[in-house]
């Protein structure tokens, strides 16, 4: 507001909004589109594929890739308590820092299973298999077990075009509780037929 009080005072989240919000003439939706993205990657100094602004897309509840609305964004930021690119990025180091050391809880399980809605195409089932491997690095990295062997297998086996939900989630679950030996591997559980030959794969010196 102008003068000595009674004026609105700032709000440093829909200022940030402001900033990075799709300007009129691109369809005039209150959005955050790719462009603005980017130059929130800039500011926060990191690379649009790094795994710290998949985590920024789910702390926002983002519905689309590529775009964060509005309200995305106002709820988002007030929930993750950041109101600059330094508080941001602050935030999402602490974030991720906490992910990676619990990869078995439900709050990182939450989190990878949004990584793979949020990745596929509108509409698609299944996220083809050069997403997978690039997804599965980005929010699994090795040394986190079984995903360097998985990758060689998919890369072996291109009769795997994609993956569905079920076997990116299930693969989470069997990297927790299958040796990297496979001593445990129950043949008869109740693991997607993909993992079984990847296993099978693995056992023929695949990997």
């Amino acid at each position: 507001g102008r003068g000595g009080g009674g004026g609105q005072h700032r709000d440093p989240i829909m200022e940030m909004f402001e900033k990075y919000r799709e300007k009129d003439g691109e369809g005039g939706a209150e959005q955050i589109g790719i462009d603005g993205i980017i130059e929130l990657c800039g500011d926060l100094q990191l690379e649009p594929t790094d795994v710290r602004i998949l985590i920024l897309a789910w702390k926002l509840g983002a519905e689309q890739q590529g775009y964060f609305t509005k309200s995305e964004w106002q709820r988002g930021m007030e929930g993750l308590r950041a109101d600059s690119t330094q508080t941001l990025s602050a935030r999402l180091d602490s974030l991720h820092r906490q992910l990676q050391s619990m990869t078995g809880s439900p709050s990182f399980r939450e989190f990878y299973r949004f990584s793979f809605r949020f990745s596929r195409q509108d509409g698609q089932k299944a996220l083809e298999i050069d997403a997978v491997k690039a997804l599965l690095l980005t929010v699994l990295p090795p040394p986190h077990r079984h995903v360097e062997g998985l990758i060689r297998f998919l890369e072996a086996t291109p009769s795997i075009r994609g993956f569905n939900e079920d076997q990116w989630s299930s693969f989470l679950l069997f990297s927790h509780e299958v040796t990297a030996d496979f001593a445990n591997f129950d043949p008869d559980g109740a693991w997607p037929s993909m993992l079984d030959d990847y296993v099978e794969y693995c056992k023929k010196g695949g990997a």
